[in-house]
């Protein structure tokens, strides 16, 4: 378990920004509410480790328990989408929702927001090897068609971050192995094969089935929703 006082070192050394431009802008402007989705909190709702969440507790008023009343219209639906992600959520972790992004204090970010969209991809034999995406925001982060803006020191902070945290505590490897194993369950139902950010600093494919590397062009990966629209435009910003 990483105690409370240990929750700043982590902070302090996953800090990179994901890309050397503010990707919220590029995603705002396709969600109603107009926030960027990964601050949406009726699109991604965060979580914290125990330790986590009382350090956040003790050191800023940006965060809350998250009650899911900004994104249903009755009491009802709210109690059923509460007990519905409890259900889903570890025990060793807390559903939160911050202030919102026009009030954020990035020196409190969760770890699950440093991290979105990716997260720790495990091959079948338990090996951390990159970072792969959460696939069912496809269709609404930015990043996650183009993949060639993470930085390297992003990518590094990353793979330094999770080899800790696997290092502290084992368990979550089980939790992100099991993940990964329903993305290539999901890949091989689709016949694609994985987008892949190596932590050897290369982009591949993975196959699904076989788990073979494939070397590939991160700005040649592809894109969805309306950035697929965009990046056929002759020019790419005028959508």
């Amino acid at each position: 378990m990483i105690q409370p006082d240990e929750i700043r070192v982590l902070y302090d050394g996953f800090d990179a920004p994901i890309a050397g431009l503010d990707c919220g802008q590029k995603c705002a402007p396709y969600n109603a509410s107009g926030k960027p989705f990964c601050c949406d909190i009726c699109h991604a709702v965060p979580t914290a480790y125990t330790g986590e969440w009382q350090y956040l507790q003790a050191n800023t008023d940006l965060w809350h328990e998250w009650k899911a009343e900004q994104c249903v219209e009755s009491e009802a639906e709210r109690l059923e989408e509460v007990a519905r992600l409890e259900a889903e959520t570890p025990d060793n972790m807390a559903l939160i929702e911050c202030l919102g992004p026009d009030a954020c204090q990035r020196d409190y970010r969760a770890l699950t927001c440093r991290q979105f969209p990716f997260f720790p991809y495990l091959t079948s034999d338990y090996r951390f090897i990159g970072l792969a995406y959460y696939w069912e925001y496809e269709q609404v982060c930015w990043v996650i068609s183009n993949l060639q803006v993470v930085t390297d020191a992003y990518r590094q902070q990353f793979v330094a971050t999770f080899d800790e945290l696997f290092n502290r505590m084992p368990e979550e490897m089980d939790s992100y192995a099991a993940h990964s194993e329903h993305m290539r369950a999901e890949y091989a139902r689709r016949r694609q094969s994985i987008p892949l950010l190596h932590r050897d600093g290369g982009v591949y494919r993975v196959g699904p089935s076989n788990e073979r590397l494939r070397r590939a062009a991160a700005d040649r990966l592809p894109k969805f929703g309306p950035y697929k629209i965009a990046a056929a435009l002759p020019f790419p910003d005028e959508l």
